[in-house]
């Protein structure tokens, strides 16, 4: 994995910090940074970043040594409004190269998640059902991240396909074990057949959260994250990942029927407008 898993892009809504670093690697539509502290944010690491807009990207390569504007949104997410080439250098050495986020059309590995109910659900090549992936933990304090997503799969699970299946995984394996987690399943009326909530040891999660592009960082017993929703085929292929809570649900449930639509071509992820 990256030296570093993916740091919260969280804070405010409406906030926004400087980020000065050296250019890893560029991709379609995010930029691996190996930057400085980030005062009142972060400490220094490297790690990904995605850009408002890939133009953003023209001209960039690794070795380039850049200021940029990571402006946070109400979402729980970040991205880069703004970058500048102040200069140019050897390029940063990747220390330890980990799973870059899947775009849609992508297949995630083969993974076995333990589930609540004692079972497992297939992730990958050996999926046999479709599937809505997301992750939170059952402590989560904050409204809008964790107990959002509840109330969105409640609603989803009442008229997704029946051959379809929703796999929710803990944030916080230590604490979230399989027996509390069929508790919390019982808690928020998570139909048994449809709705199955799992857990992952430290190492196997953290790669999932990476090829998931999701943000993640503790502080204490509270954890810290993005909104990620993947929806993904029989065969483990990803049909599109949403970066938000405000998904349409007509959408969901045709790409979980049918497969399709897929993410238009070149997103790694999805923000979708407020119904």
């Amino acid at each position: 994995m990256w030296t570093c898993i993916l740091a919260l892009l969280f804070a405010c809504g409406g906030e926004s910090y400087v980020v000065e670093g050296s250019v890893v690697e560029v991709h379609p539509q995010s930029v691996v940074i190996d930057h400085r502290e980030i005062p009142g944010f972060m400490g220094a690491m490297t790690m990904p970043f995605e850009v408002e807009d890939p133009s953003l990207l023209e001209g960039l390569v690794p070795g380039h040594r850049i200021v940029a504007r990571l402006e946070i949104g109400e979402e729980l997410g970040g991205e880069l409004t703004k970058i500048r080439i102040t200069g140019k250098g050897p390029a940063p050495e990747i220390i330890d190269d980990g799973p870059l986020p899947l775009r849609s059309g992508q297949t995630f590995p083969n993974l076995s998640i333990p589930t609540h109910d004692g079972r497992a659900a297939a992730l990958g090549e050996a999926q046999s059902q479709r599937l809505v992936l997301t992750f939170l933990y059952t402590r989560c304090p904050i409204p809008e991240a964790c107990p959002a997503i509840i109330s969105r799969m409640q609603a989803l699970q009442e008229v997704m396909p029946a051959d379809a299946r929703i796999v929710a995984i803990t944030l916080d394996p230590e604490h979230d074990t399989l027996e509390l987690l069929a508790e919390y399943a019982n808690n928020v009326s998570a139909d048994a057949g449809k709705w199955h909530f799992g857990r992952l040891e430290r190492e196997p999660l953290a790669d999932l959260a990476l090829l998931a592009g999701l943000p993640v960082t503790r502080e204490g017993d509270q954890i810290l994250h993005g909104l990620r929703t993947l929806v993904i085929d029989r065969g483990g292929k990803l049909i599109e990942r949403y970066d938000d809570n405000n998904w349409p649900l007509d959408r969901m449930v045709a790409q979980l029927a049918e497969g399709t639509p897929l993410a238009p071509p070149g997103i790694s992820g999805t923000l979708t407008p407020k119904e």
